[in-house]
């Protein structure tokens, strides 16, 4: 009976061992990586090497890291790591030219058990019968990138006129706001316009700090098809001294009360 006792305590504790000893893969600073507050890069994207460490006492394997929509990243240097060993790999967040305020993106990191990866990879490459106990098991978890984007002068809600149901011979508006965060007034002239667009501006016009300006774009499309015109204008603000404002729509012709499906109306 104490024989018993004593196996069953046994087994016990090489359960719990089992169950504690997982692979660990954590980033360092923690799952999210914060620039705060930052102006728009000129390079079109915001850049940080991040690093992954083996923090359990069992070997690692990367399996996989997948940026998600907005990010990239270069292989990480090492991808199978001893307890304590550090994998390196740099990642970039994209900022599009619109994009201001708040932006959150993720990448997906998967990682397993070296010898238990082995095992698989060995049974489903040529039937190698996994070992009992084998951690076949692959660990998910997620590294958040985050930035507050600070740009001065922003288009909302975008930077191009977007005109929808077009049709042969009838006027179709589209706005965009001009929207002047800076400090400082600023004032657009110079206006250009092609594609047959007509926008509500011709002249200098000041936009106030902190202010806004509604810029219409009118158009009276002429022939089926793709459409497409824009606004380009010059501004006092350093970053925005030209500014191009795109125009897009599709033509359809114009339903006649008259004729409909071939047939005249009576």
């Amino acid at each position: 009976m104490f024989n018993r006792i004593l196996l069953s305590v046994a087994v016990a504790i090489v359960t719990t061992v089992t169950a504690f000893a997982q692979p660990k893969l954590e980033v360092i600073g923690g799952d999210t990586y914060d620039w705060g507050k930052v102006k728009p890069p000129k390079e079109g994207y915001l850049e940080a090497t991040i690093q992954m460490k083996n923090t359990g006492d069992k070997a690692v394997r990367i399996t996989e890291v997948r940026p998600g929509c907005g990010c990239t990243k270069t292989d990480p240097d090492k991808y199978d790591l001893k307890p304590g060993e550090v994998s390196t790999m740099k990642v970039k967040l994209n900022i599009s030219p619109t994009q201001s305020g708040s932006l959150t993106k993720s990448i997906t990191l998967s990682w397993a058990d070296l010898a238990g990866n082995d095992a698989l990879k060995a049974f489903r490459s040529n039937g190698t019968v996994v070992p009992s106990g084998a951690d076949t098991n692959i660990r998910t978890g997620y590294l958040y990138l985050k930035a507050d984007v600070q740009r001065e002068i922003s288009f909302m809600p975008s930077t191009y006129f977007s005109f929808n149901d077009l049709k042969i011979g009838v006027e179709a508006t589209s706005k965009i706001e001009f929207v002047n965060n800076s400090d400082g007034d600023v004032t657009l002239s110079d206006w250009k316009t092609e594609g047959g667009l007509v926008v509500n501006h011709t002249g200098r016009v000041v936009v106030k700090a902190k202010g806004k300006l509604e810029i219409v774009g009118k158009i009276v499309p002429s022939a089926k098809g793709n459409y497409s015109g824009g606004v380009k204008f010059k501004t006092t603000h350093p970053d925005n001294q030209e500014v191009d404002l795109r125009a897009y729509g599709f033509v359809q012709e114009s339903t006649s009360p008259v004729f409909q499906n071939g047939s005249v109306k009576p």
